[in-house]
């Protein structure tokens, strides 16, 4: 006989009803009543019900429902299916009035609507056990003692952080959970907070540290909590440490950047002599302590630019699914369509994934459309206030979330947050130095410097690549652009500029003998950097010298990139620009694009632009240039086979080979070897060939 079945989880763990919607199932009596009337459903389906109920805005898998439901019993999947639907049909989701659960395709289900839980009140015929009684500003669930709030809305895409968080705290005592304001760290602390009120005997209790402006005050907040009376301060810790060292219980420390060092002298002596405590501290920068796990909070993904993306691909992203659920909670009749999903993921793109900047954009479709929130976004900080009542002073607005941080930073780190705004995508260290540090600072004091704002939980750093690189959050960027003006700092934008006229002079002349994968991989990231410096060249206020020569410098990183289109738009407004002023070596590299790439193959325009540019390369005794130049234009008549581009192409090779193996001499020769081939000879062409193909080898080239 198979075993007996058992409800999971089992009643004892269990409040005497869960409450949602019109619903309140009745977990001793097994029965789900709505409207005060009764709800026919199976007893299995019961059972699916309670288990996904309980374990409320978390993804349950099929595998432990089935486990759960049928312990010891293999069933088929399409068993849970049809009790799924049977639930489904009793709560009304198909009707589409409200939203229960969630299914999440080939893991499991979420339960997704807000749940109150009831807890047993004088008249019920047994009471849990040895549930303690309540002490004041707490109550009971589960017979357990906390003073975690009730959420109002689900928690989404945190599954995975909730797991790992849970593994540290099995681990380690101290636990500090790091991350940019609004990235929802709170959230999260409260979420481990409730799920583990099973394992804490002695409770879970929340510090709310936001408000405390006194760190003379931390000890006295944390005493009042766990019901503690307030003492001298010197006596608090005493007192703490003394009411704690016998407790099993979880302490929430929340909000503790402002208070950092006060924070950490008490959670240090906390959980040294308290061996059954545990911390689990939020802050926008680590405590600094030994034996602290620190777990940094990312921001909710969201998808890349797609015209195409349809509703079905953009739910998969936990940062829409955030905004399509909170949309919908605020706009009657919002449904994420494929007609604006490319818009919404825009939106969460734009606003880096933080839940909290999206949680104010939601409620803004309420009077714009989805593409009209997208261009609003370039005036964010105005766009996005007026968040909930309820919330902290920062967290009403995205203004004051980012000025909350920038308040707590020394004189130094408000300039290096500043000048690193001038950055477009991310920066190495290098770049950062010639460009950010502030006269008269060295390496070393920069380098702290950057590596305190990391901290901070204000700059991202990208460790995984050849070379670590840095970057802001772009909400960030635009709060720290602003504060560059303020302080009359606008004009290192020029600095940036002329930086990567350097850089990309440097990156023409290593790509020559340099293999192209290694070479994208220390130049490709500066892409970004380029348009920004571009941009601020040609624009109001810019200088057109400068982008005249980053421009002609930028022809192998959108040909490498593959990038035709930008490429020939910046060429076409650099040309645009060009005058009686502009220096002969300038107009040189801008008319020296790569053959086939700005211009089409049968382009005259390219034959003659060539020849024009290795003229001007020639009057400055420039011959490796004039060489390749010549090369271009011998290619733009190779299909012709006739003399002329015989011609330059024995030209460009003359020119070319003083200069040792280099990527343009290699192909140069391939570019004889067709004409040779064109010309019925078979055995020079295969020669030369052969020679290019050496030359690829011998500087490293695989492609």
């Amino acid at each position: 006989m198979p075993p007996e079945r058992r409800p999971a989880p089992e009643a004892t763990e269990l409040p005497e009803a869960f409450v949602f919607g019109p619903f309140r199932l009745l977990v001793r009596r097994r029965e789900l009543i709505a409207h005060g009337v009764p709800v026919t459903l199976g007893q299995r389906a019961l059972d699916i019900l309670l288990v996904l109920v309980s374990r409320h805005g978390q993804l349950v898998t099929k595998n432990d429902l089935m486990n759960e439901v049928w312990p010891g019993v293999v069933v088929e999947e399409n068993n849970l299916q049809v009790h799924i639907s049977a639930l489904r049909k009793a709560l009304g989701d198909e009707k589409g009035e409200r939203r229960f659960l969630l299914t999440i395709a080939g893991r499991g289900y979420r339960f997704v609507h807000p749940v109150e839980r009831e807890a047993l009140d004088s008249t019920a015929p047994a009471a849990l056990p040895d549930a303690p009684a309540e002490a004041p500003g707490t109550r009971a669930i589960w017979g357990r003692q906390h003073n975690i709030p009730q959420q109002l809305t689900t928690l989404i895409g945190r599954d995975a952080e909730i797991a790992a968080i849970r593994s540290s705290l099995a681990h380690q005592r101290l636990v500090t959970l790091v991350g940019a304001g609004g990235v929802g760290k709170t959230r999260l602390a409260l979420a481990v907070g409730t799920e583990t009120l099973l394992q804490q005997p002695d409770g879970v209790w929340l510090v709310e540290l936001a408000s405390v402006t006194d760190p003379a005050a931390v000890g006295a907040v944390i005493a009042g909590v766990i019901g503690l009376s307030s003492g001298s301060h010197g006596a608090m810790l005493e007192t703490l440490t003394g009411h704690l060292e016998a407790k099993a219980a979880l302490l929430i420390l929340d909000n503790c950047e402002h208070l950092i060092a006060e924070v950490a002298r008490i959670a240090e002596t906390l959980v040294h002599r308290c061996p059954r405590l545990a911390v689990l501290a939020t802050s926008r920068e680590p405590l600094g302590l030994v034996g602290e796990s620190v777990l940094r909070v990312p921001s909710l993904t969201a998808p890349e630019a797609s015209a195409g993306l349809t509703a079905d691909a953009a739910l998969a992203f936990p940062a829409v699914r955030l905004f399509s659920e909170r949309a919908r909670a605020a706009i009657d009749g919002f449904a994420l369509t494929d007609a604006n999903a490319a818009a919404v993921g825009a939106v969460c793109r734009r606003l880096d994934g933080i839940p909290m900047a999206i949680e104010l954009a939601a409620p803004r479709l309420k009077v714009l459309s989805a593409e009209q929130l997208v261009r609003g976004l370039d005036d964010r900080f105005r766009l996005l206030a007026g968040g909930s009542r309820s919330a902290l002073p920062r967290h009403q607005t995205l203004h004051a979330l980012i000025d909350w941080s920038y308040s707590l930073l020394d004189p130094a780190e408000k300039a290096l947050l500043r000048r690193l705004s001038l950055f477009s995508g991310s920066a190495s260290l290098g770049s950062i130095i010639a460009v950010a540090a502030s006269e008269g600072t060295g390496e070393p004091e920069l380098l702290n410097t950057l590596a305190a704002l990391v901290d901070k939980s204000l700059v991202i750093a990208d460790v995984g690549g050849p070379e670590a690189r840095y970057r802001l959050l772009e909400t960030t960027r635009e709060y720290a652009l602003k504060k560059l003006e303020e302080a009359g700092e606008s004009s290192l934008r020029g600095e940036h500029a002329r930086h990567f006229v350097a850089r990309f002079t440097g990156a023409t002349e290593a790509w020559e003998t340099t293999p192209t994968e290694r070479w994208l991989s220390e130049y490709g990231p500066d892409v970004d950097n380029l348009r920004g410096a571009l941009s601020w060249a040609f624009g109001r206020g810019g200088d057109v010298a400068i982008g005249l020569e980053l421009a002609g410098l930028s022809h192998l990183i959108w040909a490498e990139l593959g990038l035709t289109f930008e490429h020939r738009r910046w060429i076409e407004d650099a040309l645009g620009r060009v005058d009686a002023t502009t220096p002969p070596a300038i107009l040189a590299r801008l008319l020296s694009w790569q053959a086939g790439d700005v211009k089409d193959l049968d382009d005259p325009a390219d034959y003659q632009e060539a020849l024009r540019a290795a003229g001007l390369y020639r009057d400055l005794g420039d011959r490796f240039h004039q060489g390749q130049l010549a090369l271009r234009a011998g290619m733009a008549l190779l299909a012709e086979a006739d003399a002329e581009s015989a011609q330059l192409l024995d030209e460009a090779h003359g020119l070319l080979r003083p200069f040792g193996p280099t990527k343009t001499l290699a192909r140069c020769l391939s570019a004889l070897a067709s004409a040779r081939l064109f010309a019925s000879d078979v055995a020079a062409a295969q020669s030369l060939h052969e020679k290019a193909i050496g030359i690829y080898r011998q500087l490293g080239e695989d492609r």
